[in-house]
């Protein structure tokens, strides 16, 4: 089985042959520095009575005259000190205005609910009549707002200006009838 004996040949490969050969080791091509100076030797005695005519107080004040100011750190920010604090808010005051009144116009609304004979100058207008009153309050201002169509764009005296102004405030005040109508199912009308 194989191949025949004399056909691998002498030649064949051997393991880690193909791997990259390192080089032959040898001193080290760029040496270390030496980072501190060499210990004194023991017989090696310092130099005494070495003395300095520094006067270090004085040098010590010049270095702090010339040195640049540091930080003054800001006190933090007292909240209690602030001119409003304490009092309640704008938004809060009015907001409770705001639910006050809606409950006030709520009580009254269901006191003239629970004594409709104690107000006998409000009654409930019926829906038919609603309708109607609707419709024309619609038609009235189509009107109104042909004639507004048919003005001039310029205003250029004082008597168009005043009866465009007219104009504008009958539609606006025709359009929130017709809101106010449209907005519920119960209408009460005060008699007068």
């Amino acid at each position: 089985m194989g191949r025949p004996d004399g056909a691998n040949g002498p030649a064949f490969l051997h393991a880690h042959e193909k791997e990259p050969k390192l080089p032959s080791p040898g001193p080290p091509s760029n040496p270390k520095q030496k980072v501190r100076p060499p210990v004194p030797a023991k017989d090696e005695k310092p130099t005494m009575g070495l003395t300095s005519n520094k006067n270090f107080i004085t040098a010590n004040a010049v270095d702090v005259i010339l040195a640049k100011p540091g930080k003054v750190p800001q006190p933090d920010f007292q909240w209690t000190q602030k001119p409003d604090y304490g009092k309640v808010p704008m938004y809060l005051k009015r907001n409770k205005d705001r639910v006050a009144k809606e409950k006030e116009h709520f009580t009254q609304y269901l006191r003239m609910r629970e004594a409709p004979e104690a107000n006998a100058h409000v009654s409930q207008l019926s829906p038919e009549d609603r309708q109607q009153l609707v419709r024309h309050l619609k038609s009235k201002w189509g009107s109104v707002n042909t004639a507004y169509q048919g003005l001039s764009l310029s205003v250029d005296s004082a008597v168009k200006k005043a009866r465009k102004e007219a104009m504008e405030r009958e539609l606006a005040e025709i359009e929130r009838d017709i809101r106010t109508l449209e907005r519920g199912e119960v209408v009460l009308v005060v008699d007068d």
